[in-house]
């Protein structure tokens, strides 16, 4: 478990595994074979995740039920959680936006630890006419920490700009190495930035036996990873997440999980054995070959 800067200690250290909760609100995911879990479900996907050691949740006003969910459940059992959510602007003044979606968060959650912009081009757009007042959350105790959730190395970029953010979250992979080749999470690292990394198996297509038709470009590079992982005696999701958890910078690793048994799963991912620096060092080759630009086009449906 790893420790950002300026922890109190009334709260539990960040786990290295994150447990993401969209899942719990709504259907996510390209892999996603079991859809949205009932309450009961969720509540056991919680408890496990518990079981496993995992400290901290991520969520947001924009998942569905997920807030609601998880609130139930910390009312119901008791535990001190560090929780992230994040808040959305929309087409309301940024004000009015802040102090609605901080009273819905916490009214749903109770604590909320880690609060911070869900959309790059809001960060952009809004953070200095926020500052203020998320800061002033901050003195008063609304939360303990502010930060954004970002796509882009220029949105990690623009982040840096605004000091006073403590916490980002941007997603990375073995196949996705645009952040840290720009020299971006050392600069978070230098400057004790929390970072949270999602998409490591990169909305699901690391866990696929074939990728789908409209990804079958990614096949040569899926191909060269998996002979990195044999090398390595590593199954690729073990590899995936060993190679993320062990960058210097990563706080921890957000890892979705549909079901109680993918909570187990991937908290003895976490376990994994360290890679071999050449095993490392082949990664990074292959990720430098992956046209990202195309597999994000792609995922987010904005290709020409």
């Amino acid at each position: 478990m790893r420790e950002g800067n300026g922890f109190m200690d009334t709260l539990p250290r960040i786990s290295a595994f994150t447990l993401g909760t969209v899942q719990l609100g709504m259907q996510y995911g390209m892999a996603n074979t079991t859809g949205q879990p009932s309450r009961e479900e969720a509540f056991g996907i919680l408890d496990e995740a518990v079981r496993q050691g995992v400290t901290s949740l991520d969520t947001s006003v924009d998942y569905g039920s997920s807030e609601s969910v998880i609130g139930e459940w910390r009312q119901a059992r008791a535990h001190r959680m560090f929780v992230a959510s994040k808040f959305v602007v929309g087409g309301e003044t940024p004000e009015t936006a802040l102090r609605r979606e901080i009273e819905l968060s916490r009214a749903r959650l109770g604590d909320v630890d880690l609060f911070s912009f869900h959309r790059p081009q809001e960060m952009i757009a809004h953070a200095e006419v926020l500052k203020d007042s998320l800061l002033r959350l901050k003195e008063t105790g609304g939360v303990r920490w502010v930060g954004a959730s970002v796509y882009e190395a220029a949105e990690v970029e623009e982040f840096l700009r605004h000091d006073w953010f403590d916490a980002i979250q941007v997603p990375m992979s073995i196949l996705d190495g645009r952040i840290p080749r720009a020299g971006l999470l050392e600069e978070l690292r230098r400057r004790g930035k929390m970072v949270f990394v999602r998409s490591v198996f990169l909305q699901g297509l690391l866990c696929m036996e074939t990728p789908p038709e409209r990804y079958a470009f990614l096949a040569p590079h899926l191909a060269a990873l998996g002979e990195i992982a044999r090398a390595e005696d590593m199954s690729l999701k073990e590899m995936a997440v060993a190679y993320i958890r062990d960058l210097p910078g990563v706080t921890s690793l957000v890892l979705g999980c549909e079901t109680a048994r993918q909570v187990r799963e991937n908290a003895l991912l976490l376990r994994a054995k360290p890679l071999s620096p050449a095993g490392a060092e082949a990664i990074r080759a292959v990720a430098g070959r992956v046209p990202m630009e195309k597999v994000m086009a792609r995922i987010t449906g904005k290709e020409a």
